[in-house]
């Protein structure tokens, strides 16, 4: 048997370490505008310009009007883990800034050709640098206003494996168009300018989340735009953004842009809340357009678990996603669909047309979204959906399916009234589940459930009563009395009580207690669904004038008014403008 020669133990060359560190940093071009762009907000700038050529490969240029680098440390700052932003240990536990682990500019420099130019004033003398693989080439200095122009040029030359692995130029500057987005739509106070080979993308005017929704998806997506209010979710911490009405939505998530302290991220948790949030309020494989950004104390993170930044631990993550569920839940289901609103199924990955916007200045940074000027789109409605459903009088039963209503400001509303119904009895359901969340299972009360005259023997498969037999405590929190009764049978006495339901008992107990024998991590909420829907009002009853007024008062009482819990549209809505243009009055 033969041993194959070991080399000795050494440490690496210097080149090869830090090429190495580049790999983990910059992936592809975007990369790279990453990091430069979170070196330009760190430095405080209020205007930053992306400039692209050959996706990236050709060029890449970022100019801001920041705080800029002294020409004395020009050198020093592109030499790794060389950084302004921490100088000790403790202080990466109470890390305020974007940048911090002073690779950006070396990682940069490891892997393509860069030239920096640099003014810390407005004296119009700036200090330039260049750098290729690493070592400086050229010193000097150069006319330019306050601030930093970092462009990088054949990226990846001395990479070829690496730059074999990159798509087309299309395809890169698609990617680095997503950071830049991003970027804009967190940091809408800063105004984003976006080049991609001699053209210009788009240009954000620095002042609102809606103009710079605006300037980036058009003046019709942007007028769907619902706020997410501002609100405290305990400990210092801070939610705050906005969402598209359901007439936008995509076939996935790349819309979806999740902030963390200023920082696009990936966190698992923080993206579960958001999904649960809007999940049963979108059909089943669309995905909403969302800009999220959640404020933590610095220590309440750690934000070194990734050598891009782009995943971040947090502290309360449950009760964070909780809140953020809340959020996208109560803001998306509270907007109910105007006739005549385009159904957005889509949009260009890049290259949208810009829009030109004069808006006054001195907006805030996170202000509520503007409603724009009625008439500015041939397909759009004339106002921004509501976000409260009106106190609505009804006016007759169409079909005995329809509730016609009209609210006070003259919108004439088309209420599906078993789908209202089932939302009313879900979120009666789902309030009871609410009082469990503080308790275990085993001292969980029992709601009081509505007696079968006879109780009601099933038999289950040997798995499907394993999954049923630990959760029978909640179930009986429910109001359902299901009891075990030997192998794999049980035998239900009672099922919940629900006000108004017209669903006889007995014909759904056993298929509830069969739901609840199903395999899933939300398998109580799907139950809750299954029982409001199985007793909700039926399409084809018909009702008197007084249950059509009590049903539309309690449906003004529910947090998400627009939709079914299956997420269908469980009421229209008419404007009078949109009205008067159909008939063209």
């Amino acid at each position: 048997m033969t041993v194959s020669h070991i080399q000795p133990i050494a440490a690496l060359p210097r080149e090869v370490v830090e090429r190495i560190a580049a790999g983990e940093v910059i992936e592809r071009p975007a990369s790279v505008v990453r990091e430069l762009i979170e070196n330009a907000l760190d430095a405080g700038a209020t205007s930053v310009r992306v400039e692209l050529r050959e996706g990236g490969l050709g060029l890449i240029r970022v100019t801001d009007d920041g705080w800029g680098i002294p020409a004395e440390a020009l050198e020093l700052a592109c030499q790794p883990h060389t950084t302004s932003k921490i100088a000790a240990l403790a202080d990466l536990d109470a890390i305020g800034s974007l940048g911090f682990r002073g690779e950006a500019l070396a990682s940069v420099c490891a892997v393509a050709e860069v030239e920096i130019t640099s003014a810390t004033d407005e004296s119009g003398l700036a200090a330039t640098i260049t750098l290729a693989e690493g070592h400086v080439t050229a010193q000097g200095h150069t006319a330019r206003s306050r601030g930093v122009t970092v462009t990088a040029r054949a990226l990846f030359a001395a990479s070829p494996a690496r730059l074999a692995l990159l798509r087309g130029p299309r395809t890169e500057t698609a990617q680095a168009f997503a950071v830049v987005r991003a970027y804009a739509l967190i940091h809408p106070a800063v105004r984003f300018t976006f080049v991609a080979d001699g053209a210009l993308v788009f240009s954000t005017p620095g002042t609102m989340l809606a103009e710079a929704a605006q300037a980036i998806y058009g003046a019709t997506i942007a007028r769907t735009l619902l706020t997410i209010e501002d609100r405290p979710i305990g400990e210092g911490a801070r939610l705050s953004g906005a969402i598209a009405s359901r007439a936008t939505h995509f076939a996935n998530r790349e819309h979806v842009t999740l902030a963390v302290n200023g920082r696009p991220v990936t966190n698992r948790a923080l993206l579960s809340g958001l999904e649960s949030g809007y999940r049963p309020l979108l059909r089943k494989g669309r995905h909403p357009l969302a800009v999220v950004a959640l404020q933590v104390p610095a220590g309440a993170l750690d934000a070194t678990v990734h050598p891009m930044k782009a995943t971040v631990l947090l502290r309360r993550e449950r009760e964070i996603s909780a809140a953020l569920r809340e959020a996208i839940h109560e803001t998306l289901g509270q907007a109910p669909l105007s006739v005549g609103q385009t159904i957005h199924d889509g949009a260009s990955v890049y290259m949208a047309r810009p829009v030109q916007l004069t808006l006054p200045k001195g907006r805030a940074r996170w202000p509520g979204l503007r409603r724009t000027a009625p008439g500015t789109s041939a397909d759009a409605t004339d106002e921004a959906p509501e976000k409260t459903l009106p106190d609505l009088t009804p006016l007759a039963q169409f079909g005995n399916a329809l509730i016609l209503a009209q609210s006070p400001q003259d919108s004439l509303y088309l209420v599906d009234q078993h789908r209202a119904h089932e939302r009313i009895l879900y979120e009666r359901l789902m309030q009871q589940r609410a009082a469990l969340t503080d308790k275990t299972p085993e001292g969980a009360e029992s709601a009081t459930g509505q007696a079968l005259l006879e109780p009601l023997l099933i038999e289950l498969t040997s798995s499907q009563a394993a999954i049923l037999a630990p959760r029978l405590p909640e179930l009986r929190a429910l109001g359902l009395d299901c009891q075990p009764f030997g192998g794999s049978a049980f035998l239900i006495r009672a099922v919940p009580h629900l006000t108004g339901a017209s669903a006889s008992p007995a014909s759904f107990a056993e298929a509830l207690a069969q739901e609840a024998a199903e395999e899933g991590d939300d398998w109580l909420g799907a139950v809750c669904v299954s029982l409001a829907c199985r007793c909700a009002i039926r399409r084809g009853e018909e009702l008197s004038l007084a249950q059509q007024r009590e049903l539309l008062a309690d449906l003004r009482g529910v947090s998400a008014s627009s939709v079914c819990p299956h997420g269908s549209p469980l009421l229209l809505r008419y404007t009078q403008s949109a009205l008067a243009h159909a008939f063209e009055w």
